[in-house]
């Protein structure tokens, strides 16, 4: 898929989708098999079965004796569920464990797994769930609290202090002080976004470096837009210019492009003394992003159809620098490499990079939180089953592990001697370089040609239900990239994250005032940033009626909602 973030904010939904990003009012009614303590919720003899008496950081899991997992599937079209996957073999083998799936087809996922959650009888492992998806959920106690198990998954544990996210974990608390979903964790984060440009045009621009302030990156825009290269306008944005917007938006300490509404456009500033929720749309940093874009447009540097094409159909963007009329666009590592075929096969014979998005005004920055990735929820009913604290085991193998990770990525590592690819799927050298067997390819591209096997449709690995979305450490991350997503992250290594934002626990009634803020202000926003940048309407004359619009439809109020249920 090329998508792996999700959009998850509807005007339909505003009530339960606002829920999904706030964190909500809750009360746990699970029973549990266990007493409570300061270091969390033992977990007694009768619900032990099956668990290992020296699991820890650097075990191998394997149950004692058999133990199946209830699961929640997410089926993706692209490689559905094969009972036969070498992934369920081998776990099965290796780690005692076999699953009692419910399939849920993916373009019902959001429909079904809600209803599935919500019926009474949520499976015990849920995967495929982003933090805050589990808020509509908790307070009707069919979810387990999984903060109060966490000391047995030592994995988990490790890896939230060596990527230095506990802090931003407690801000998932619900208002009980619990958590009730486990996040991926990524020690690096994983920014897809950015501009792609063709190499050749770069060059004969006579330009060698990244830009490293946007200034530098209108230059170096306008530099190619007088090669002539390639018409003349430089870039036309794939995503209605949403996802660079979004990319930029952190080096002006805010943030911008129709994603911003996935956090209701409440955006922590803390710049201010004292630090303090603000509506991003009326920031005067959000006015100084939206004239810098302005400017490409009135310039020609950025053609407008990059406000006005489709979202969902990115397919007049991308034709248009596949056959050569502009020599940058904007997407993801996937998109970059089907561009440099596609490229290829229109006869223009170069290469393209990802560039590395410029510091701006207020200085290098990424959104604080892009560590997280998808995670999983766990049924109440978890804590009734023998195994429970075996299935914890499991899962932080799995999940969190280093073993368990490479092999949920990569699969199999095939002894030494051995390519067959009914046994296994990679090898890896002394130095650690992991290598697809050759007739096997993977969903980055790895290991080109029509005729290879693909991992996750053959075999069931780098599949988004046991292995979170983008992967967890560093090395297994970058390995899994290709060259061109490789070279992107190790040059957006460096910036610096901005401030984690406090939690925000709301009680039901202040969930529906906001609900009721929300569809005005985001259209106003989401209306004006176009024109705006469009040059429709002048931000300089039209700025103050815009943030008067935002004020009469209760901007100040819907604010202050979240400041008043900042958690101390």
């Amino acid at each position: 898929m090329r998508k792996t973030r999700k959009r998850i904010i509807g005007a339909a939904t505003a009530v339960s989708a606002l829920a999904l990003m706030l964190t909500g009012c809750s009360e746990n009614t699970g029973t549990t098999s266990a007493s409570s303590s300061a270091a969390g919720v033992t977990i007694d003899a009768a619900h032990s079965v099956g668990a290992m008496d020296n699991y820890n950081v650097g075990t191998t899991f394997k149950a004692t004796e058999p133990v199946n997992i209830s699961l929640l599937y997410r089926d993706m079209p692209n490689y559905p569920v094969q009972n036969n996957w070498m992934i369920f073999q081998k776990l099965t083998a290796n780690q005692n464990v076999s699953f009692t799936r419910t399939d849920i087809q993916f373009s019902d996922w959001q429909t079904k797994r809600g209803l599935t959650v919500s019926g009474g009888d949520a499976p015990e492992v849920m995967p495929v769930f982003y933090s805050g998806e589990e808020t509509p959920y908790v307070s009707s106690g069919v979810l387990l609290p999984i903060s109060d198990y966490v000391q047995y998954m030592p994995n988990f544990q490790k890896d939230l202090q060596q990527f230095g996210l506990s802090d931003y974990l407690d801000t998932k608390r619900q208002s009980d002080g619990k958590y009730y979903q486990l996040p991926g964790l990524m020690e690096i984060a994983k920014i897809q976004y950015s501009i792609i440009v063709r190499d050749d045009a770069w060059k004969a621009a006579g330009l060698t470096d990244d830009p490293a302030t946007m200034d530098d990156l209108t230059t170096a825009l306008q530099k190619l837009q007088q090669t002539g290269m390639c018409g003349s306008t430089a870039l036309s944005t794939a995503n209605n210019a949403k996802d660079i917007l979004q990319g930029f938006a952190p080096g002006y300490n805010t943030q911008a492009g129709d994603w911003m509404w996935q956090g209701g456009s409440a955006y922590w500033d803390a710049s201010q003394n004292p630090a303090t929720y603000v509506f991003s749309g009326a920031q005067d940093q959000y006015k100084s992003l939206l004239s810098y874009m302005a400017n490409w447009v009135s310039t020609g540097v950025m053609d407008k159809e990059s406000l006005t094409q489709s979202t969902s159909d990115n397919t007049q963007a991308e034709a248009k620098f596949t056959s050569g009329q502009v020599c940058a666009t904007t997407g993801n590592d996937q998109d970059a490499g089907k561009y440099q075929q596609e490229l290829n096969g229109n006869g223009i014979n170069t290469t393209v990079h990802m560039l590395r998005i410029p510091a701006g005004p207020y200085g290098d920055y990424i959104t604080g939180g892009q560590r997280f990735s998808s995670g999983m929820i766990f049924g109440a009913k978890l804590a009734q089953d023998p195994h429970f604290k075996a299935i914890l085991q499991f899962v932080d193998w799995l999940y969190y592990s280093p073993e368990g990770i490479e092999f949920a990525q990569w699969g199999v590592q095939c002894p030494s001697g051995v390519t067959d690819s009914t046994q296994c799927t990679y090898t890896k050298d002394s130095s650690g370089t992991r290598k697809l067997l050759t007739d096997i390819n993977n969903n980055q591209n790895l290991n080109p040609g029509s005729d290879r096997k693909n991992l996750t449709s053959v075999y069931g690995f780098s599949n988004g239900v046991f292995w979170p979305a983008n992967g967890t450490f560093k090395d297994l991350m970058l390995s899994y990239y290709s060259p061109i997503m490789q070279d992107f992250s190790n040059k957006m290594a460096d910036k610096k994250e901005l401030p984690t934002p406090p939690a925000t626990p709301m009680d039901q009634d202040t969930l529906d005032q906001v609900a009721g803020y929300y569809t005005p202000l985001r259209d106003m926003e989401n209306t004006n940033l176009t024109n705006f940048i469009l040059g429709t309407q002048s931000i300089d004359s039209g700025w103050a009626n815009y943030t008067s619009q935002l004020k009469s439809n209760n901007m100040d109020q819907y604010i202050q909602l979240y400041n008043s249920s900042v958690k101390q």
